[in-house]
């Protein structure tokens, strides 16, 4: 395989484009920019400038800060951008092949490593275009193009379809437990403002509630069972790929594993500590979990009640719950403790049931098209050595 240097193939544009033309809707900041290739959102707010770093349809932007949460987006309109976006101009290949050479994690790999600065490194663009990108011909650029494009619009049905299922199904907990319209309810009697049958209780007395037992870096290996924090929790939930794994060696998981647990299908991880409240409930896959940030609610592999209380902890009462029994000001936290005590509505055993058999069929097909999702491929370069 040939290669050639960015710089044969593509050009930093430096047109500027006025203010005027310049709209939420096409302006690009490293703030609008979503991270692992996720494209981009409204901006919030547009700077104070008359003009602005210009892009046209087919340039390819990319954050030039902190370039380990590859943020890179391929323009299909016109607009403005911040200085902290960098506009690649295609010149002489196939744009949307560039595109993908560019996703591929080898780039940004090697624009963390030649990045300059600690707290916020910034992309070197002498060095960003010195990346040997493959020197193929133009037809199968486009062909290779071709086929990844095909995969990102699977991709984003099956992101819209995942986006679907999570509303469908928080629809249907609000339906039955916020507005009491679960089937039958009509020939319900109603005591104490919840209906016959219902109760209301503490979440410590549903589940047991309790934390991991520490792992220490002694026990980090390169190749694993997976660990998982706070950050790849909420990845995880946000269907994103994590994106720096850590592991632990098998023998510490089993040893761990067989003398304290380790979370089962519907347990339920909640992130305790900095951004509080992301509910994780467990799949089938292996793992353990850092001690500190994550809360570990054993539903004793009760389908009924993992989904119920998963959906109340996505739902505003259970958010606001959770938020309410928080300790701390500048580093908030979730006690375990604190937790246990939160008051929450238990339907009558045989609502439950019934809901779980219809929510628990939306939330597993959410799954299955998650695992569905990474199975595609978004890297060009593994095309042309394949």
């Amino acid at each position: 395989m040939k290669y050639k240097q960015l710089s044969q193939t593509a050009d930093w544009r430096i047109d500027r484009i006025s203010a005027e033309n310049v709209k939420h809707s096409n302006y690009i900041s490293t703030e609008n920019m979503l991270p692992n290739r996720g494209g981009v959102e409204g901006a919030s707010s547009l700077p104070e400038a008359k003009t602005l770093s210009k892009y046209v349809a087919g340039d390819i932007l990319l954050s030039n800060i902190r370039p380990y949460f590859k943020k890179i987006w391929f323009a299909d309109t016109t607009g403005g951008c911040s200085n902290d976006v960098l506009v690649v101009q295609p010149n002489g290949v196939d744009a949307k092949f560039l595109y993908y050479v560019l996703s591929d994690n080898n780039f940004f790999n090697y624009s963390t490593v030649t990045s300059k600065g600690t707290k916020m490194p910034r992309g070197s663009k002498s060095a960003i275009m010195k990346y040997l990108i493959p020197d193929v011909n133009k037809p199968t650029q486009t062909r290779i193009a071709d086929i990844l494009s095909a995969y990102d619009n699977a991709i984003e049905n099956n992101n819209r379809r995942i986006a679907f299922l999570e509303k469908a199904a928080r629809e249907l907990y609000r339906e039955w437990f916020v507005r009491f319209r679960f089937p039958g309810h009509e020939g319900v009697r109603v005591v104490d403002g919840l209906p016959e049958g219902w109760e209301v209780t503490r979440l410590g007395e549903l589940v047991n509630i309790t934390s991991s037992k520490r792992s220490y870096d002694s026990e980090r290996v390169a190749v694993g069972i997976p660990l998982y924090r706070s950050k790849e929790i909420i990845q995880i939930e946000n269907g994103e790929e994590i994106t720096e794994p850590l592991f632990i060696s098998k023998e510490w998981f089993v040893g761990i594993r067989d003398k304290f647990g380790a979370p089962q299908e519907n347990d339920i991880l909640i992130t305790s500590r900095g951004t509080i409240g992301v509910p994780f409930l467990v799949d089938n896959r292996i793992f353990y979990f850092s001690d500190g940030n994550l809360t570990w609610l054993q539903s004793g592999r009760t389908p009924e009640l993992a989904i119920y209380i998963y959906l109340w902890l996505n739902s505003p009462i259970g958010q606001g719950t959770v938020l309410a029994s928080t300790i701390g000001t500048s580093q908030k936290a979730l006690p375990i403790e604190t937790l246990k005590k939160a008051k929450i509505v238990k339907p009558s055993d045989m609502i439950l049931k019934e809901f779980c058999g219809m929510a628990m069929s939306l939330v597993n097909k959410k799954g299955i098209c998650g695992q569905n999702q990474k199975t595609l491929p978004v890297s060009a370069t593994c095309f042309c050595h394949g």
